[in-house]
């Protein structure tokens, strides 16, 4: 990744800024984070990857062209991979940990983007208390949104990584990289304990391997996990021939403890005959005798 310069933006609070237009940039962050209200969406256009970052799983999107299967950014700069995720559009300026009174206090940008400076919209709509311009709230509460979502994201991927399901990548060097993705195996090797866990005080874990199962379309072959020697999976065993929904419920009404039982409601006697269902009678004497003989 390349050099990056964070700046106060309190610094500057008289300049002014503007949107990225070219984003060659994408490739010298490898690595942007994804919103959880747009991780579905980001999915369809790029591969999804978990990152640990100060000891907690991150959920993003590769950018760098050396793992994608489609370069996301041409020759020229222009964003070709559809979908552009909140990161990008909110570059370059991030959430600082700086405390002031001033939400411009909280903001810092890179100072190598070249996007703040004398032209575009107003930083500051008072600079002189550090009152922030409508089109800078917008970019404040969009990196606010995300930031909060990293969290909700973080405890479900924290499942998905105690659940031993996540695989690294490999770099160009043939290494495991940084970023893990869901390996199909070991997410068809749970048990049912283990994915009644996943899911047991939301979806989002089940929701979120999908998606990055998903997303690995996009990632270039010689990037994806290499094949284990030994699965967690049990070995499968042959399944038997389908039966009818019929043949399925019956052979597992033993499971399923069913049973009728007679109450003050009705009467099972005059309800149905069930003498057809009833053992056959044992043979009477004189037919069983000249049986016996015979043998």
């Amino acid at each position: 990744m390349s050099a990056m310069t964070l700046q106060p933006l309190a610094s500057v609070a008289e300049a002014r800024f503007r949107p990225a237009e070219h984003f060659g940039f994408a490739a010298g962050l490898s690595w942007i984070p994804v919103n959880d209200t747009e991780f579905h969406l980001t999915a369809h256009h790029l591969p999804l990857t978990v990152r640990l970052l100060g000891g907690m799983p991150r959920l993003g999107a590769v950018v760098h062209p050396g793992f994608l299967a489609r370069a996301a950014v041409d020759g020229e700069g222009r964003w070709r991979a559809g979908y552009r995720p909140l990161a990008l559009r909110t570059y370059p300026f991030v959430l600082s940990n700086r405390q002031g009174g001033r939400p411009i206090d909280a903001i810092s940008f890179v100072a190598e983007a070249a996007l703040v400076g004398p032209w575009g919209m107003p930083v500051c709509a008072d600079p002189a208390t550090g009152a922030l311009s409508p089109e800078m709230e917008a970019v404040r509460n969009t990196l606010l949104m995300t930031r909060a979502g990293a969290v909700k994201l973080s405890a479900a991927l924290d499942l998905l990584r105690i659940s031993n399901v996540l695989v690294p990548l490999r770099d160009p060097e043939g290494r495991p990289a940084p970023d893990l993705v869901v390996d199909a195996a070991r997410l068809a090797a749970l048990d049912e304990g283990a994915v009644a866990a996943l899911a047991g005080r939301s979806f989002l874990p089940l929701d979120l391997a999908g998606a990055i199962l998903f997303s690995r379309r996009h990632l270039s072959p010689e990037r994806l996990p290499l094949v284990e020697a030994e699965r967690m999976a049990v070995p499968a065993v042959p399944a038997a021939a389908p039966g009818s929904a019929a043949d399925i419920v019956l052979a597992n009404l033993a499971a399923m403890n069913f049973a009728l039982d007679g109450s003050g409601l009705f009467d099972l006697a005059s309800v149905a005959d069930w003498t057809e269902f009833a053992p056959p009678s044992p043979p009477a004497e004189e037919e069983a005798a000249p049986a016996a003989a015979a043998a």
